[in-house]
């Protein structure tokens, strides 16, 4: 027999299990390891509770809180920071991602819910009268469940930052459209970074060591690397794969609920800036990122420019008529730095030497 479980802290011998009504005014999802820090070690510091600081107070009615969940888990921590920057006031709350999804579940999926439960309980007693075949068309009203799945779509639309509206529209003719809905406004997000551009040097041979080659390669200088643009405009539009274009990267990255909601695309690309080629990710956002959405997002583009994205784009090779060239998103230098927009025109033209132009 199944069992169910739960992951609780039972108290022994409670004297009570008096409560105060608790109001979740955010919910906040948690890389897997910040959370199990947290969940062990409650009086710490962390940046989703610095950015939401502000709507967690206590009044007569309620504790305002925040829900912290595993991104990854199942569990969550309800958090009154009570203006500081720690859990304050906090309590574990068990398959608090289920709670969620309920709380996120329309009106329509509850009645959807309810009917098979009737139509269970229905067949389960018919069944006990000796029949035992059944057409489903004969135990539940499909018109009532295409409406019902029809308003459920728009009111799950309605719910998400990046919809302006979504309405049932239909008017009962077939083929017709049933479904209005309207985006809201994106805006968009830009991050630029160095290129790393490696040249394959043309393999040598060693008259000491019979039959031994040795292949290299060069690293590119500013000028150098920006007459390769185009070569590597075209290259990133190629390894861009089917899923990637209405979303780039960001199709992926739908389990990083931290931003997922809220970034709706990340295009890589490079631009030319100055004497230099620099690599850009363009993000689309809807409304405004706080300041730890922002700065999870900055963290997952430094992942996919040293190990996500970059790592698979830099060792494909780029055909050009002086050789094949690599380019990396990423250096380890060091000096390897996401930069805004603003930051960029603010930086000022570093002189290069001029090795010239191409032929």
């Amino acid at each position: 027999m199944n069992k169910f479980y739960m992951n609780g802290k039972l108290i022994h011998k409670a004297s009570d299990h008096n409560s105060k009504r608790c109001e979740v005014e955010k919910w906040v999802f948690l890389p897997h390891s910040d959370f199990e820090r947290l969940k062990g070690k409650p009086y710490q510091e962390h940046e989703a509770i610095t950015a939401a600081k502000d709507l967690m107070y206590e009044d007569e009615q309620a504790y305002h809180c925040i829900m912290l969940l595993d991104e990854y888990g199942d569990d969550g921590l309800l958090i009154e920071a009570d203006g500081f920057d720690y859990p304050r006031y906090s309590m574990f709350v068990p398959d608090a991602k289920t709670i969620y999804e309920w709380y996120k579940t329309s009106e329509s999926e509850l009645k959807l819910h309810d009917m098979i439960k009737d139509t269970v309980e229905k067949i389960a007693e018919l069944t006990h009268t000796g029949k035992t075949d059944f057409t489903s068309a004969d135990m539940i009203d499909m018109d009532e469940v295409e409406s019902l799945i029809k308003n459920a779509i728009v009111q799950q639309l309605a719910l998400r930052n990046d919809i302006k509206m979504a309405e049932n529209t239909d008017i009962g003719v077939d083929f017709q459209s049933d479904i209005h809905v309207e985006a809201e406004k994106l805006t968009e997000l830009k991050f630029y970074c160095s290129l790393k551009v490696q040249r394959e040097i043309t393999p040598s041979f060693d008259e000491d060591e019979e039959d031994e080659f040795f292949e290299d390669t060069e690293e590119l200088s500013d000028y150098e690397t920006l007459e390769y643009e185009s070569e590597i405009s075209d290259a990133i539009e190629v390894y861009q794969s089917d899923e990637e274009e209405n979303r780039g990267i960001m199709a992926y990255l739908d389990d990083r609920k931290r931003f997922a909601d809220k970034v709706y695309s990340i295009f890589p690309s490079v631009e030319k800036v100055g004497d230099s080629l620099m690599g850009v990710f363009t993000c689309q956002i809807c409304g405004e990122l706080d300041r730890y959405e922002y700065d999870e997002l900055l963290q997952e583009l430094r992942g996919q420019s040293s190990d996500g994205w970059g790592e698979g784009f830099e060792q494909h090779e780029i055909h050009t008529s002086e050789g094949d060239i690599y380019v990396s998103f990423y250096d380890s230098s060091g000096s390897w730095e996401l930069m805004t927009e603003e930051e960029v025109k603010e930086t000022p033209d570093v002189p290069t030497e001029d090795v010239g132009l191409r032929m």
